[in-house]
């Protein structure tokens, strides 16, 4: 059964169809997923009257007491109740229904169960020995036994059974009520119920079905049930990825994002992605939550370039991988498959004194280098001291031009300490080298023409010119362009300047840097002109 539904995006709406195939709405907190999934069920209750199962978000995983307060009577008004209950906004934050559906869950599992028996013993009792009835029986498909046979696959060492005319759990032996279930137990029973008893052609519409399970217990339950129930349609919202990944065939609804009115919702930003099976785990999971502009940055989760970047562009999200070929294989992995996402993806790395010819290399790759040496020479740069030792002044009672005179005067005399030079010069030049090696390798013409002889590549060597044109910054006092070109972290300095603003050491001072970026609209800005071309892509 294929159903079309409209969604309304900004200026205007945007029609999907719902087939057979399972649909996983993902996207990460606050982008309106359970709204969305709650607009659905208003969208399509008319396809699906009396087969509708909606299990939202708020519901609860417990039982009132220990014995069902259902009767037959008031499972009849639940119908009625629950058009209401589920047209309610409210439905999606809180339990306006209480436990009454977890009641009605167990109800119809039961009355399923009972009918199976009856309907059983009817033919038998008609048919005698002849009855197919008692084959029947001897399969064990019961609708309690599918119960058991899927709390067994998901995981879950527990059974239920038909006690003293309730529904029960058994472990172990121990025969108890089903409220003193665990609550991943309960959860995973009561959406078994649901499906196991659920009418022919019924429409699921799940918020969230990893609520008190672990991911061990959900992922084999979803796929359990989806393939219980092939004639049910399924619409799940979930965090857990690995639910989408189970599911090849299956259609993802990514939200990025939900425009509210008046506490309503108003319009959604989402993509729907077919062809999910191209689309690696890893990949989906940069994708899950992400804005439409996505910039991955080199660095460590310890380092120092997320929470910056995060405050430069509060519009995009920022992802970290640890080394600069790692950006690259997020990046151009998630361009090769746009088509299936529709998201901007772009890379962010350390120039560490690279060559001009591998920066465009890298830039055609959508990935920027660092104006600058590393993320060190923006926390350390003179807008971003100035703007702390403001700060300082102002706390300190002290003026703010001593307090930077005294920390450049200690980072320009460690800097003159016998070494710093050298190894500064060193560190530039081995990078300098490398790339050259690495641009001159030969290629397959050059090694078959060349036999057996030797091939030489001849690099000459920048140490020296660079060691002359360090030692003159330091001379000149040039501290700017030193933190501006070099790997300073490796000398020493970075605490220098840290403690001659009155902080105990380096973390102390970046968290300062951080607060006083965050509060200053144009150090941002600033900023955001140092890295150039990129913020021009990212704004």
């Amino acid at each position: 059964m294929t159903v079309g539904i409209s969604i309304p995006i900004e200026g205007g709406t945007r029609n999907l169809s719902l087939t057979d195939r399972p649909v996983f709405i993902l996207g990460r907190n606050g982008t309106g997923k359970s709204a969305l999934v709650h607009y659905i069920r208003g969208q399509i209750q008319h396809q699906y009257v009396g087969r509708l199962v909606y299990l939202p978000g708020s519901r609860p995983s417990y039982f009132d007491s220990d014995s069902l307060s259902m009767t037959a009577n008031s499972r009849l008004q639940f119908e009625s109740n629950s058009a209401s209950w589920d047209s309610s906004p409210d439905v999606r934050i809180r339990p306006v229904s209480g436990t009454t559906r977890n009641e009605r869950a167990i109800f119809d599992l039961q009355a399923a169960e009972i009918q199976y028996h009856v309907d059983a013993a009817n033919d038998i009792k008609e048919n005698g020995t002849a009855s197919s009835a008692i084959q029947k029986l001897q399969s064990k498909s019961s609708p309690l036994d599918r119960v058991n046979r899927l709390l067994l696959q998901s995981n879950l060492p527990v059974k239920t059974i038909i006690d003293s005319g309730e529904l029960k759990a058994q472990r172990n032996g121990n025969i108890y009520s089903i409220s003193r279930m665990s609550d991943g137990e309960r959860t995973a029973l009561i959406l078994i119920a649901d499906v196991i008893a659920a009418k022919n052609g019924a429409c699921f519409l799940i918020d969230e079905p990893e609520l008190h399970l672990h991911r061990s217990i959900v992922v084999p339950l979803i796929a359990a049930l989806m393939a219980e129930r092939p004639d049910c349609a399924m619409i799940v919202s979930t965090h857990e990825l690995s639910l989408p990944s189970e599911h090849p065939n299956c259609s993802i609804i990514l939200v990025r994002g939900c425009v509210w009115s008046g506490g309503a919702p108003r319009a959604w930003d989402f993509d729907e992605i077919s062809d999910a099976e191209n689309i690696p785990i890893e990949v989906r999971i940069d994708l899950l939550g992400s804005r439409r502009k996505i910039l991955f940055v080199e660095g460590k989760s310890t380092s120092l370039d997320q929470p910056l970047y995060a405050l430069i562009f509060p519009r995009i999200s920022i992802r970290q991988r640890e080394t600069c070929n790692e950006v690259r294989r997020a990046v151009v992995g998630l361009r090769q498959v746009q088509s299936h996402h529709h998201a901007e993806v772009f890379g962010l790395v350390d120039n560490d004194s690279m060559e001009v010819d591998f920066q465009e290399k890298l830039l055609n790759e959508g990935i920027y280098a660092l104006p600058m040496f590393s993320v060190e020479s923006i926390y350390y740069s003179i807008e971003v001291l100035s703007a702390v030792a403001e700060r300082q002044a102002t706390t300190l009672g002290v003026a703010a031009d001593d307090l930077l005179r005294n920390c450049f005067s200690k980072a320009l005399e460690t800097l003159n300490n016998p070494g710093k030079a050298e190894h500064l010069a060193a560190r530039i030049s081995e990078r300098q080298m490398r790339d050259k090696i690495l641009a001159n390798i030969p290629d397959r013409k050059l090694i078959v023409a060349s036999g057996s002889d030797p091939i030489n590549i001849s690099v000459v060597s920048p140490y020296a010119t660079g060691l002359n044109k360090i030692k003159a910054l330091i001379s000149d006092g040039n501290l700017t362009s030193i933190i501006n070109g070099y790997p300073v972290r490796e000398t020493g300095i970075l605490g220098d300047l840290a403690k001659g603003l009155r902080f105990l050491g380096e973390i102390d001072y970046e968290k300062a840097a951080l607060s006083v970026i965050n509060m200053n609209d144009y150090l941002k800005s600033t900023i955001k002109n140092k890295l150039g071309a990129l913020s021009n892509q990212l704004d």
